[in-house]
């Protein structure tokens, strides 16, 4: 039977060479795939990896923290600052003692500390006597323009020489005593679990390493203070501050007689006329006329910077200077800000747009002043006082916190293992203050270029804050409650790549926090940054909008999931065309072969002979692919100086074993229609359809011969749309998913970038194609000799059967175009809901491609079919 076979390869040699170039070029084809994957293996997981990571997998919240924002998948960039406790305990050490549990880091934000910072001697009045008005004004960037929080006018008096009254509304006390320029800002405290917080981001090597400085030890914990609601905590500090804005103190003199005592008791007389009652916050000096005498301005950063120096100070010793306990007190938290949808004013840019206002600020359980918070801001506060039941005469009735700092170490966020890079960083973590950009003005145009926004430590603005003083959680726990914890981030054992099976287990463990604990479950694996556009408002004017990366929740798996689809249609384009390939190559030579076949078994050779020949066929071809593959894999080996990739070799043979036998088994099918008498007295074992079809012109001839084979042609077309339907949808997908996919097909893991490999790729699958079309068309021309004899001997001439050959080849290149096209189409309606009907260029390459395809696939039976001999043909025929 060997023999058989390869005497008959011997005498088909120009068939056998073509059947060979078409093994040759899958097996090339299948080696070089899984060979730039292996060479690009984890491409995509690592891209997604890098590019959206965040130093946990899941965080979570206490129910009801749900952000509006999070029905299209997204969270506000530091949102984790704006929650404000609600995780009990016991919550938490539930979470920790699930077995898929790796790291629990929880953080618990405690509120804002008034600091209160003294520069001795900085204000300078004059000697001489007279009527002095001390005007302390704080302003805050809101990031758009410089904004007064607040703003306190006293008056005092010097050399004053006649009695004053009690309910006159001025100071009358010595002017040292009004040297000294207090400020007062506040400062965010968060607190942590240190072991948890080292382990998650490395918060230990972040620590300035000192004789002083270092990082929180199992001893330092929260103790209670001599007084009452006095707390000593350890703290590590951020000496450096990301406030924005400044304190100014401007000294004046009154425009008003003051040197004689009757010049003093005029005065007094005339304000205690016009103000019987005493308000030295709201002096009727204040319409007087003035002369400034002094301006001075400090920077709130150098203010912050001041008390957290004299904090530093004290590292590793208690700090208790209770005149400045004021300073000290935990006051007031501030909460999430309240989004609510906008329309987007470029859509094309900012697929969504929010609007957030400004609004008068609203705080209970408050005794101080409204000079500690600004009058209005976009976020809201709550206060940490608690109401005292039986105060002591003198004693106000709502007590707050006071925290006297032990503070251990200095810290710099710079060295925490997060990402800094503003290109890949997922902006949800604690220790970086959130940033915008100003991209559009009040009238909605653009500012080129944009204008940078960044926190101004306003705990009632815009953009949140980072904390400056970090302490433990249990002095969050002592301080705030047992449910003080505001949220919880998670790493998760085994969850280490983006890939279905991360997500799969970080699924699991979600479903099981929120079914145990009641609480809410995010996962953050494989977010991404996504730039979102806000409307600002305020008093119903819109201050302008500004851009920030928010946080778009699954999207590195939704682009995971989406490319599968990708290069798994390239490997089932690949597979797919190889199979039509080899099953086109099977159908035809059974065509060719019929009446040798029909000849066999007139002189007695069983069917099951015939079977065995063609088998021994496809096990010889199947092993050619395989030798080729081998040679291949053993050149990459030795290029790449690594082992051998026997899997892939295993995965090339077993598949070629697949297709070849496959085609053997078709072959064997029909070769049990062959009937003896039939083949050998018609030449054929099935009549050609019986079409109805005028024979008008070139045109219709064409027709009627694709239509009267089309099951042989429906084949060419298949092996042509197949490619075309891919190379469309890479097109698109290309700039849709900016050219990265991700498929484990055939227990490979592929993973490459659309690039020019990519499409050598999707060019073997049309060789091949162009191939399987070329030689059915072969085909076609033999079986049809006789007609094209008959067509030269009515007067055709060479070039008319030539271009007659080619119009077919070009009818089922454009057949195959549309059904390509359409396939792609559904294709990419089914993954994103949409039809690119407005892609002309997509679509006139998905139509002219397959016809050049076909053009030239049928260019050689073109050239076959010209050299009919009219005279042979009819004398063979009769």
């Amino acid at each position: 039977m060997l023999r058989f076979v390869l005497n008959h390869w011997r005498r088909q040699r120009f068939k056998f060479i073509l059947t060979l170039v078409g093994a040759l070029i899958i097996s090339a084809g299948l080696s070089l795939m899984f060979n730039l994957t292996d060479s690009s293996q984890g491409t995509v997981e690592q891209t997604l990896q890098k590019k959206w990571s965040s130093a946990y997998d899941i965080v979570v919240r206490p129910k009801g923290s749900q952000m509006t924002t999070e029905s299209n998948n997204l969270l506000e960039p530091n949102y984790l600052n704006g929650i404000n406790g609600g995780i009990s305990f016991k919550q938490y050490e539930a979470i920790k003692q699930m077995k898929e549990i790796d790291i629990a880091a929880p953080v618990a934000v405690m509120g804002y500390v008034n600091s209160s910072t003294t520069f001795k001697n900085a204000l300078k009045f004059p000697t001489e006597p007279g009527m002095y008005r001390l005007t302390e004004t704080n302003y805050i960037q809101n990031g758009f323009t410089r904004e007064r929080q607040s703003q306190t006018v006293i008056h005092i008096s010097q050399g004053t020489e006649v009695d004053v009254p009690k309910n006159a509304s001025f100071f009358n006390e010595p002017i040292e005593s009004f040297k000294n320029a207090i400020a007062r800002n506040p400062v965010l405290i968060v607190g942590i679990d240190p072991v948890e917080e080292a382990r998650l981001v490395g918060l230990d090597q972040s620590v300035r390493s000192n004789n002083k400085s270092r990082y929180f030890k199992n001893t330092d914990h929260h103790e209670s203070g001599d007084y009452p609601d006095e707390h000593i905590v350890p703290v590590l500090i951020n000496p450096n501050s990301f406030n924005k804005g400044s304190y100014e103190y401007t000294i004046e003199k009154l425009d008003a007689p003051f040197k004689s005592d009757q010049d003093q008791q005029k005065l007094i007389d005339g304000l205690i006329k016009k103000q019987p009652k005493r308000s030295v916050l709201n002096s009727a000096l204040s319409t007087y006329p003035a002369k400034r005498i002094q301006h001075l301005k400090i920077l709130t950063s150098k203010v912050e910077e001041t008390y957290l120096q004299t904090l530093i100070g004290k590292t590793n010793s208690t700090y208790l200077d209770m005149d400045s306990a004021e300073g000290a007190q935990l006051l007031y938290k501030s909460g999430p800000l309240s989004f609510k949808s906008a329309t987007s004013p470029y859509s094309s840019r900012w697929s969504t747009a929010y609007e957030v206002s400004a609004s008068p600020t609203k705080i209970k359980n408050w005794t101080y002043g409204t000079q500690f918070f600004p009058k209005k801001g976009f976020r809201p506060l709550v206060s940490t006082g608690r109401k005292v039941e039986k105060p002591k005469p003198g004693e106000v009735d709502i007590a707050f916190p006071y925290l006297s700092f032990k503070v251990v170490g200095l810290y710099d966020p710079n060295n925490i293992k997060v990402s800094k890079d503003p290109l890949n960083e997922l902006p949800m973590e604690t220790y970086r203050p959130s940033s915008a950009d100003l991209v559009l003005d009040a009238k909605g145009e653009p500012v080129n270029p944009a204008k940078s926004i960044d926190t101004s430590g306003n705990p009632v603005g815009l953009l949140t804050s980072s904390p400056n003083i970090l302490t433990t959680i249990d002095s969050a726990r002592a301080i705030n409650g047992e449910q003080a914890i505001s949220s919880i981030r998670l790493k998760i054992k085994g969850a280490t790549t983006v890939s279905e099976q991360s997500e799969q287990l970080l699924q699991d463990v979600k479903k099981q926090i929120e079914q145990e604990t009641g609480l809410m479950a995010t996962i953050t694996k494989g977010s991404s940054p996504q730039p979102v556009v806000t409307k600002v408002v305020d008093n119903g004017k819109t201050l302008g909008w500004i851009e920030q990366p928010w946080i778009h929740i699954g999207a590195a798996m939704t682009i995971f999931r989406e490319t599968s689809v990708g290069f798994s249609g390239v490997i089932f384009a690949m597979l797919a065309v190889a199979i039509v390939y080899v099953l086109a190559t099977s159908y035809v030579s059974m065509l060719a072969r019929r009446k040798e076949f029909a000849v066999l078994l007139a002189l007695g050779w069983r069917t099951k002979d015939l079977y065995r020949i063609v088998l021994i066929e496809a096990a010889l071809l199947a092993a050619f692919v395989s030798v080729v593959a081998l040679i291949v894999e053993s050149i990459f080996s030795y290029v790449r100086n690594e082992t051998m990739n026997g899997w892939s070799l295993l995965w090339i043979t077993l598949f070629s074993l697949l297709i070849y036998f496959a085609g053997a088994a078709w072959s064997a099918f029909t070769i049990r229609k062959i009937s003896p008498y039939e083949a050998i007295k018609t030449g054929e074992y099935a009549s050609s359809s019986n079409v109805k079809l005028g024979l008008r012109s070139t045109w219709t001839l064409a027709l009627k011969e694709i239509f009267g084979k089309w099951k042989r042609n429906a084949l060419s077309i298949l092996s042509i749309a197949l490619p075309t339907a891919l190379l469309t949808f890479f097109l698109f997908v290309t700039f849709h998913l900016q050219g990265v996919l991700y498929t484990s097909w055939l227990g490979q893991f592929v993973a490459l970038q659309v690039g020019p490999m990519h499409y050598v790729t999707m060019g073997v699958a049309i060789t091949i194609a162009i191939l399987t079309t070329g030689e059915i068309m072969w085909q076609n021309v033999t079986d049809r000799r006789a007609s094209l004899a008959i067509l030269k001997a009515v007067g055709w001439t060479n070039r008319s059967v030539r271009q007659l050959i080619v119009l077919e080849g070009v009818l089922i290149g454009f057949v195959a175009g549309i059904v390509g096209l359409s396939i792609s189409y559904i294709t990419i309606y089914v993954l994103y809901d949409l039809v690119p009907w407005d892609e002309p260029l997509l679509i006139g390459v998905s139509l002219l491609l397959p016809v050049l395809f076909g053009t030239i696939a049928s260019l050689l039976p073109a050239q076959i079919a010209a050299r009919v001999n009219p005279y042979q043909e009819l004398k063979d025929a009769g």
